[in-house]
């Protein structure tokens, strides 16, 4: 199906997107209801249509993204943004209830740059001296519909040589000039706080009925899980990083609880329902047992984050502050689980960038399902 018969489809219901809240996201937790206030200024009612809009919107992206002139979505405070094209279809996006952006690129021609960027040996691209080793992250910036590359000021030449490399042209590309280059948070702790060989500390990420999630530079195959006490509550059964993510899976020990819910910091618990994956411009928290529960938005989603030990793909960029410790810990949108701690730039003083591994990968990757509280 073309995408202008599948917008004329979807015309019937996309309004269901700017319309009343939904069940699922008239629930809100009270303390996400505090945390979207404090930290996008949203009062319980804004909150409320804010989430429903955006799980109804990410059905819509879900179904358009693989169809012929898709251009990306995004949204923008919970209204959806479709980019097209062919400037014909335009008003076929008006209709279906979406603002339409006409755009040069197709979604899969810089997805495909991006692929090939992957596949490209940085560290021995960039090894001609220390200075040209600042490359932090690659992704698909859907809003200015560009291959964006973040790099140090001193590396920003070579970014511009990568982007050419995998065939884009300057008008499909953008560099842009970071402080500082991604590390992991390896103090590591997040959600409820646990340790690795009684010794480095992480968070846990969601519970599975086999055990739980976190990130994977936490912990490698066979390191073993304990409390603050000592109490054994896992053995590392799988752990990916770098790589193709950054994700571990903790099997459990019998005679523990493991619960369907995220620490709030606050002297209760928030109820996990599933595992919907939320859109670029989302709304989205993050509990650590740094820091607590911080709230901003989604940025870019597949996003290939360098890190000093390797690089990592399949991230999702937020503007969610981090600290050491917070690795592993919890992100969820609503009450819907979204991924664990990788790593970032920043604090939670002066502000920062988050990336987190997606859960559904995790879950997929393990054959593991997740606990609903």
């Amino acid at each position: 199906m073309q995408l202008t018969n599948f917008l004329a489809a979807v015309a019937v219901f996309l309004p269901i997107v700017y319309g009343a809240p939904t069940q699922a996201a008239n629930s809100l937790h009270p303390e996400i209801l505090a945390a979207m206030k404090r930290d996008l200024g949203l009062d319980a009612e804004q909150a409320h249509v804010r989430v429903a809009r955006e799980l109804k919107a990410t059905e819509v992206i879900e179904q358009l993204k693989t169809k012929a002139g898709f251009g990306g979505a995004w949204l923008v405070d919970g209204e959806l943004n479709v980019a097209v094209t062919d400037e014909a279809l335009t008003s076929e996006v008006t209709a279906a209830g979406a603002k339409p952006i006409t755009v040069s690129n197709s979604l899969s021609k810089l997805e495909e740059a991006k692929e090939a960027l992957d596949k490209i040996d940085l560290p021995q691209t960039l090894s001609k001296s220390a200075n040209e080793a600042g490359i932090a992250t690659w992704y698909v910036d859907v809003t200015a519909n560009k291959l964006v590359i973040e790099a140090l000021s001193a590396s920003t030449s070579q970014a511009a040589d990568l982007a050419k490399q995998v065939g884009l042209v300057e008008s499909e590309f953008e560099v842009r000039t970071v402080s500082e280059l991604p590390s992991t948070f390896a103090t590591v702790r997040g959600g409820d706080a646990y340790y690795i060989n009684n010794s480095a500390r992480c968070s846990v990420g969601f519970s599975v009925t086999t055990g739980f999630v976190s990130a994977g530079h936490c912990g490698s195959t066979g390191a073993r899980a304990t409390t603050s006490s000592g109490v054994s509550i896992g053995t590392f059964a799988g752990s990916v990083f770098p790589g193709s993510g950054d994700f571990s899976f903790i099997r459990s020990v019998s005679g523990n609880t493991y619960s369907g819910t995220v620490n709030n910091y606050a002297g209760g618990s928030i109820a996990i329902s599933g595992s919907t994956a939320s859109g670029v411009g989302a709304s989205i928290c993050r509990s650590g047992s740094t820091t607590g529960v911080y709230c901003g938005t989604v940025r870019a989603l597949g996003v290939t984050v360098n890190y000093s030990q390797g690089a990592v793909t399949g991230m999702t960029q937020t503007n969610v502050c981090a600290e050491p410790g917070d690795s592993g810990g919890s992100w969820y949108s609503g009450s819907q689980a979204q991924g664990v701690t990788s790593g970032g730039s920043g604090n939670c003083n002066s502000g920062g960038t988050t990336f987190f591994q997606p859960v559904n990968e995790i879950l997929s990757t393990y054959g593991l399902t997740l606990v609903r509280g």
